[in-house]
């Protein structure tokens, strides 16, 4: 009951389950807490049916050795019944102290940096800035950097350390499922001091020459603008930033 409860409680109630799955997986995790609530509840009538349903003890049986053993039997029942109801720490942590999103610590000790599938891109029109996912980001800059040359883009994404004092990285994380599965899109920035690490920011800025290979997809750009924002509601949903 109290898993169930913990299911519900990120699904229903909040979007705490956003941080460990993809979304269309919500409408499963609720049925999985509902049937977890509705196993328990059987259980515990089960459970109360059987106690109404015991005989009650005779006195001067419990003074027999049958009844002493008996005894014995209880509480190695009762024990056992201790070791279990330890089984609801994950459900109360889920509950009360959720974990977070997956942040900087992940994207430093990924290792290489996730590939790009090669696409049709598009005319980015006359815009003087253009709002971009980070992954279609990393794309051009693999296979059509030419449609960056010049351009003004604004990326949105976490704060990771880099290299040196002037340089860090701006990430997401993308799912394929879970959290467990994460890929890591990594774009390394040029510019001043280096926001904090899980720092939330929108940079503007443009793509820095040189060639990005297909096996290191890690861009480097100019940061001209850096402004801190709040985290979004999907930590791995990969969106152009928007003016909201």
């Amino acid at each position: 009951m109290l898993t169930g409860t913990g299911l519900l409680h990120t699904t229903v109630r909040s979007d705490v389950y956003l941080r460990y799955v993809k979304e269309g997986l919500r409408p499963y995790l609720v049925t999985s807490g509902l049937l977890l609530v509705a196993l328990g509840l059987a259980g515990l009538a089960a459970e109360l049916v059987h106690r109404l349903r015991e005989p009650v003890a005779d006195p001067a049986e419990e003074q027999d050795g049958h009844g002493h053993g008996g005894d014995d039997h209880g509480h190695g029942q009762g024990a056992g019944r201790h070791v279990a109801w330890l089984l609801a720490a994950p459900a109360l942590t889920l509950m009360f102290v959720a974990p977070p999103a997956l942040g900087s610590y992940t994207a430093s000790r990924d290792g290489a940096a996730s590939g790009s599938e090669q696409s049709a891109y598009g005319d980015l029109g006359n815009a003087p800035t253009t709002p971009m996912a980070l992954e279609e980001f990393i794309g051009r800059s693999v296979h059509a950097p030419k449609t960056l040359d010049g351009r003004e883009v604004r990326l949105l994404g976490f704060v990771s350390g880099g290299k040196s004092p002037d340089t860090w990285y701006l990430n997401r994380l993308k799912l394929s499922c879970c959290a467990a599965d994460a890929r890591t899109l990594h774009v390394e920035m040029h510019s001043g001091k280096a926001p904090d690490n899980d720092t939330w920011v929108e940079v503007t800025g443009v793509l820095e020459p040189g060639h990005v290979t297909i096996e290191n997809p890690v861009p480097t750009m100019t940061a001209e603008v850096v402004k801190p924002v709040t985290p979004p509601r999907n930590p791995y949903l990969d969106a152009p930033p928007t003016d909201g």
